[in-house]
């Protein structure tokens, strides 16, 4: 995040814009923490906006199985996570249609579609299917819906925070956490703060945990 809290520059912007801050030594540090990670995960919106590969590129390592949870299906099917032959699991609801399912598996061997909750996105039921398929590591990335729900969930057991040195002065940008209702109040732990690439990188684990 920003130095005043905000996932990207501005509403609707890629926080791809972000990552010209981060530096060779910091994109390398980042991608090893990917290549340590079973899977990844962001939310549809994140697809959306940023079109993100999350492939592991600056180091050496396998790439994580990517995980996008989305409850209407509306994620554009030219979209990388699509197109580049790659593993991708989506989580959906039962209620949403076969034919949009179809319509997003179409020819796409490496999609898979799992289902999880009647409405809504179960977080609790989607970890327990991941940790069936023998997936012990996630990373998830954003986008600031997705991490309040899990925060939500009380699903997050460790926070990395990477500090951009840049304010953007935008009161509409996303800030780290986003959502309509609230979640409980939270202790962690300080874990460990680094500067890498001139770059602050705290992280924090969960108390009692």
């Amino acid at each position: 995040m920003t130095i005043d809290g905000r996932l990207s520059t501005g509403p609707g912007v890629s926080s791809q814009v972000l990552f010209g801050f981060y530096g060779d030594e910091l994109s390398r540090w980042f991608h090893q923490r990917r290549a340590e990670s079973d899977l990844i995960m962001v939310g549809a919106g994140t697809v959306r906006v940023d079109n993100p590969q999350l492939t592991v590129r600056h180091v050496d390592g396998p790439s994580p199985v990517r995980v996008v949870p989305t409850i209407s299906g509306d994620l554009p099917t030219e979209a990388t996570i699509f197109t580049d032959g790659l593993p991708t699991i989506l989580i959906v609801p039962e209620a949403l249609p076969e034919q949009t399912i179809r319509s997003l598996t179409a020819n796409r061997p490496a999609v898979q579609v799992l289902r999880a909750g009647e409405s809504r996105v179960d977080f609790d039921k989607t970890f327990a299917m991941l940790a069936g398929l023998g997936y012990s590591t996630l990373m998830v990335e954003g986008g600031s819906r997705l991490l309040a729900e899990l925060f939500a969930a009380d699903l997050i057991d460790r926070l990395i925070v990477k500090h951009i040195p840049i304010v953007t002065g935008s009161r509409d940008a996303p800030t780290f956490l986003s959502a309509a209702g609230s979640f409980p109040l939270s202790r962690w732990n300080l874990a460990r703060c680094n500067s890498i690439g001139g770059v602050a990188v705290t992280e924090y684990s969960k108390a009692g945990v």
